[in-house]
């Protein structure tokens, strides 16, 4: 794959990192400006990057059951990558996104412009929590897309310092489930409460959340926010930043939250082998139980990944229709 990398500039082929055919609407070279602060995609690992292994198939899928997204927003957009696949895959004309830091949508929104080739896309952005930022700007929005970090932020870690895209802030004043705490699904189930005003009647969101848990709690989000939820696409990919990441889970495993699964990346790779996304996603909970004998603890993967050994995990997109409000 051709890859270009200058500390804080990447060029990646959509037509590879995609695996599209041709592209109309994005350039065919996709050129990304990033800051300290931004998600880096994992541009020669295809298989260890959110947007590339699992954003882009759920998108994909979504195609081909018929569903546009004219109206799109994705949370946590990091270099800007799920909105031009967006726009490319589900024809967002108009597109919100939103990350933490003002320096990374800046970064987005400059590489979403320079790599769009068609300019009329109407770009929504801000900075801050959640969809917060837009909420005041969007609405009838088809689909949101989230991938949010799912581990509490250790009181000693600054915010500010560095990429801090797996962690996020414990303390909410908001009212949380306790299986939802309990799985370190927090995040995932405000960006639920949070979407229901600016979607549109039937409109969607997809979760996009690690398997690290069971996946009887991550259809349970659906209904505690209020959608009907089923899983959508169902796949893998290979833990990245497995230090930082599997020992937070390990941290909060310790604390008596989880527990939470990785595996063997080559139990994985054979699972899954011959199965589309869509196939695996129909199938998820049978998969989920044949995997049940592989699983390993997060202590137990910190173990391996110490040893320079490589886990994976599986993915879920769970997808989250809206349920119309009742009439009083």
């Amino acid at each position: 794959m051709s890859t270009q990398v200058d500390h804080a500039a990447l060029v990646v082929s959509p037509t590879e990192f995609f695996e599209l055919k041709e592209t109309a609407r994005i350039r065919s070279s996709i050129g990304l400006k990033l800051s300290d602060h931004s998600y880096l995609p994992k541009a020669d690992d295809p298989r260890a990057d959110w947007v590339a292994s699992v954003a882009v198939p759920a998108f994909k899928t979504l195609a081909q059951m018929g569903v546009s997204a004219p109206r799109f927003c994705t949370i946590g957009t990091g270099a800007g990558l799920d909105v031009l696949a967006a726009v490319e895959i589900l024809g967002a004309r108009t597109a919100g996104f939103t990350d933490l830091h003002e320096d990374v949508v800046a970064h987005a929104r400059e590489n979403i412009q320079s790599n769009l080739v068609d300019q009329g896309v109407e770009l929504i952005d801000g900075a801050g929590d959640l969809l917060a930022p837009v909420a005041g700007a969007l609405s009838d929005v088809d689909v949101v897309y989230e991938n949010l970090p799912n581990i509490p932020m250790a009181e000693s870690s600054d915010l500010d310092d560095g990429q801090t895209s797996s962690t996020f802030i414990a303390q909410r004043r908001e009212e949380i489930p306790d299986f939802a705490e309990k799985n370190l699904i927090t995040l995932h189930y405000l960006a639920l409460r949070q979407a229901r005003p600016v979607l549109r009647a039937g409109g969607r969101v997809l979760s996009s959340i690690g398997g690290r848990i069971p996946l009887s709690a991550v259809l349970a989000l659906s209904g505690a926010a209020g959608y009907n939820g089923s899983i959508l696409t169902y796949t893998w990919k290979v833990q990245s930043e497995p230090h930082d990441v599997v020992g937070g889970y390990a941290r909060w495993e310790r604390e008596g939250l989880g527990p939470f699964h990785f595996y063997p990346v080559s139990v994985l790779r054979d699972t899954f082998k011959g199965l589309s996304v869509a196939e695996a996603g129909a199938r998820a909970l049978e998969i989920e139980e044949s995997l049940s004998r592989h699983e390993i603890s997060a202590v137990d993967a910190l173990a391996l990944v110490e040893q320079g050994e490589k886990v994976g995990h599986t993915v879920a997109i769970l997808d989250s229709v809206r349920i119309p409000d009742t009439a009083a």
